[in-house]
């Protein structure tokens, strides 16, 4: 099951996809490409997500569209 939210809407401990943002979001891939599962994280400076396939830390804005994995 999954619902759509924006990163802000998280709580630490969430499982989540990211979604691209129109603009410049060049290095995502679209919506098409292949999406990460990310699990978003407390108290790590900047770093506010780490990627769950290999523990890369990523900076999430709070307005970015995001799919809730439970």
């Amino acid at each position: 099951m999954s619902a759509y939210l924006t990163f802000g809407e998280l709580n630490a401990g969430d499982r989540f996809i990211g979604l691209p943002q129109p603009g410049d979001d060049g290095g995502h891939g679209g919506f098409k490409g292949p999406h990460y599962i990310f699990q978003k994280i407390e108290g790590a400076g900047r770093d506010n997500a780490m990627r769950q396939k290999d523990g890369i830390l990523s900076c999430m804005p709070d307005s970015m569209p995001i799919i809730k994995v439970e």
